[in-house]
């Protein structure tokens, strides 16, 4: 009887431990999601709000300036008695300031639309401040707005004197309207670290419930814990598997991103350069300062250069995605030097001399091997005033290679700027603070040789200049990247 006793009372025991344990870890499961949900509902505010604020007030900063600018226009015009361009900018200006008014509405209406959201007292603390700042911003252009208005009917009316005087108030309210923007920019940025700091805190809330519920469950199922032990390790690699798998898709995607915005800064940067001069030819043409024929001649110019700037894009976005192909032929390497070289006109100032052996036959793309050393030559045009440019040829038939050397008596490479010569946007003179070039030369040399499988590098000379070699395979290799390793150990 006392057996059967026994059996009763510990299979009530197990029952009752597997039912506490089952009870808690629903528990913890509850917990789970409800703290899923919550921190869910948190980061969809910061989602749909933030983003949307942030843009609105990069776009309200960008149409401010460019009324500034409209204006500045509009009052040159005036100046010269343009009426026609005069009321054009004018409309501009009128334009610019609906559209600011529009984005000022419409980032209200939607940070008032989540004070009634059911956020925390902090969140709720930030949405507030920003609409104050927005109220505030908009007192403030509505202001600029009339001053401007002022400013163009006092030189109508050709009184200087206080002309001068709005004017300064005029760029007082601007001024006002940066700082602003400004401080509002840091609203928002206090508002995503509230919602953040919320997020994380409901986090550890349920981290430590959750971990005492486990301990609790763990002291009650002792009698269980090797079989919860073998289940929990099952989930733990489950878990890896798929933190890793995770991890990888993250990496991916931050890769696509940063390969986006690169190719959006590449382009901005580079096709602005070729458009203000077609502009200028037009309007120069429009205003027959220049002839159509000049005007067609100019605007041809800047046409091809654009094509190139494009096609410059295109192959540094092959070179980041790792598709950039080539066209294999057998050529002579010689040739092709002295071909570019004397392609140069020497001058007084500036000589450029060869050293080249006879009869180099390469297995290589002889376009993109011609654009690399077109771009070392003019590198090295660009930051030599007065003296020497060498071109040299070395080959090495056993290890398969030539390498060639484009060396400048010029005034050489930042120190600052050496080790990411070969990056984007990495030009710089070592006397000078100014940018010489668009940076993405270089950049698009080293792609090019090390899709050859061959390797690239510069150095500054001991006395004056500096150095920059390149080695490629004298016959084809079958795997490029493989031997462009290779070279680098």
């Amino acid at each position: 009887m006392s057996m059967d006793n026994h059996k009763t009372s510990t299979s009530l025991r197990i029952g009752i431990s597997i039912a506490m344990i089952i009870m808690m870890l629903g528990l913890a499961i509850f917990l789970n999601i409800f703290t899923t949900y919550a921190i869910t509902n948190q980061m969809k505010v910061l989602s749909d709000l933030n983003i949307p604020i942030t843009q609105g007030i990069s776009h309200i900063y960008t149409i401010q300036q460019m009324q500034y600018q409209s204006f500045d226009d509009t009052t040159i015009y005036q100046k010269i008695d343009n009426s026609k361009n005069y009321e054009f900018s004018k409309s501009q200006f009128e334009s610019y300031s609906n559209q600011f008014d529009y984005q000022i509405k419409k980032i209200n209406e939607l940070t008032n639309s989540y004070l009634n959201y059911g956020l925390d007292y902090d969140t709720n603390k930030e949405l507030s401040s920003i609409i104050a700042n927005l109220n505030e911003i908009e007192s403030i252009h509505s202001q600029y707005v009339q001053k401007a208005t002022q400013i163009l009917e006092s030189q109508s009316d050709d009184n200087l004197k206080d002309s001068v005087t709005m004017q300064t108030a005029l760029e007082t309210k601007q001024n006002q309207l940066n700082l602003k923007i400004s401080m509002l920019d840091g609203g928002i940025q206090n508002l995503t670290d509230a919602l953040e700091n919320k997020a994380d805190e409901s986090k550890q809330k349920s981290v430590t419930l959750q971990a005492v519920i486990i301990i609790s469950a763990g002291i009650i199922s002792l009698a269980l814990g090797y079989f919860l032990n073998l289940i929990n390790k099952d989930l733990v690699q489950e878990v890896i598997r798929k933190t890793k798998s995770l991890q990888k898709a993250n990496r991916k995607l931050e890769r696509i991103n940063v390969l986006k915005d690169d190719f959006i800064n590449i382009a901005s940067h580079e096709l602005k350069s070729p458009l203000h001069p077609i502009y200028g030819f037009v309007e120069l043409a429009q205003n027959g300062d220049i002839g159509m024929e000049e005007a067609l001649a100019g605007i041809s110019k800047q046409a091809r250069q654009l094509e190139e700037v494009a096609n410059r894009i295109l192959d540094i976005g092959r070179i980041d995605n790792g598709i950039l192909q080539l066209s294999y032929e057998k050529f002579n390497l010689s040739d092709l030097l002295l071909e570019i070289a004397s392609s140069y006109r020497s001058n007084e100032k500036i000589k450029i001399e060869t050293n080249v052996e006879k009869g180099i036959e390469v297995e290589a793309d002889r376009v993109r091997v011609g654009q690399v050393i077109h771009n070392l030559i003019n590198n090295a045009l660009k930051f030599t005033e007065a003296g020497i440019i060498q071109v040299i040829t070395q080959q090495d038939l056993e290890k398969n290679l030539i390498e060639v050397t484009i060396s400048d008596s010029g005034s050489g490479i930042h120190p600052d700027i050496l080790p990411k010569l070969f990056n984007k946007f990495a030009t710089r003179g070592p006397k000078t603070e100014s940018w010489k070039g668009n940076g993405l030369g270089l950049y698009l040399c080293r792609g090019i040789i090390n899709a050859h499988g061959g390797h690239i590098f510069a150095y500054n000379n001991k006395e004056s200049g500096a150095t920059i070699k390149f080695t490629i395979p004298i016959m084809r290799h079958l795997n490029a990247r493989e031997l462009h390793q290779k070279i680098l150990n």
